[in-house]
């Protein structure tokens, strides 16, 4: 559906950010901010039209059973 940020790849990113010099303006550590990816917005964002779904990465069958499941 969507490329969450696995839980290592957190750890590490926190790790480095504990014990780095590297501040958080600088240029070698840019972090997005959260939410600004639409496809973490979930299936309300997802199944909202064609392209939303090719864009999340997300099949029309998915988002049946999402509308199946919520109505």
């Amino acid at each position: 559906m969507h490329n969450p940020i696995p839980i290592y790849g957190l750890l590490v990113l926190i790790f480095f950010s504990a014990n780095s010099p590297v501040h958080a303006s600088s240029p070698e550590m840019v972090i997005p901010l959260l939410g600004s990816n639409p496809c973490t917005w979930g299936p309300s964002f997802w199944c909202a039209s064609e392209e939303n779904m090719k864009r999340c990465g997300v099949t029309a069958e998915e988002c049946e059973k999402y509308a199946s499941d919520v109505y």
